[in-house]
């Protein structure tokens, strides 16, 4: 369940890398997860690894041509499409939908607040969501 939740939201997360006191005016950011929570009906939320939410420890977000690709760190370079992005003076906000053949429908948002980088991200399926944190950096 926690492989296939990813593959629906990809990078959802998509997120956070080192401290940043605001995000560029770009349309590039590097970002790195620092935290996920997987939770469940009745179970409750529990921290689980990168590994085992099968999330890429570090993302490039590409807001021009609306895409999340994981960073080539010892992995296959993954990527999704971003469906929806809002970039306002405080955040970037961002939704995705998982893979068309996936064996369950998945949804992904996340919030980047630009003057500190913080990342807020969730991976939603029928009977489980993610929450991930991270934090993000403009890149040049």
């Amino acid at each position: 369940m926690r492989i296939s939740i990813f593959k629906a939201g990809l990078g959802v997360a998509m997120l956070l890398a080192g401290s940043t006191p605001a995000l560029a005016s770009g349309n590039a950011y590097l970002c790195a997860i620092n935290e996920v929570y997987e939770c469940a009906d009745m179970a409750g939320c529990q921290r689980i690894s990168l590994e085992t939410a099968n999330l890429a420890p570090v993302m490039l977000l590409d807001v021009e041509n609306k895409k999340l690709k994981s960073a080539p760190l010892g992995q296959d370079p993954r990527s999704a499409d971003i469906k929806n992005i809002s970039v306002t003076d405080d955040y970037i906000l961002l939704h995705g939908l998982g893979a068309e053949n996936a064996p369950t429908p998945r949804s992904w948002s996340a919030l980047i607040a630009r003057k500190t980088g913080v990342l807020s991200a969730g991976v939603s399926t029928p009977d489980a969501s993610l929450a991930v944190t991270g934090k993000c950096t403009g890149q040049p």
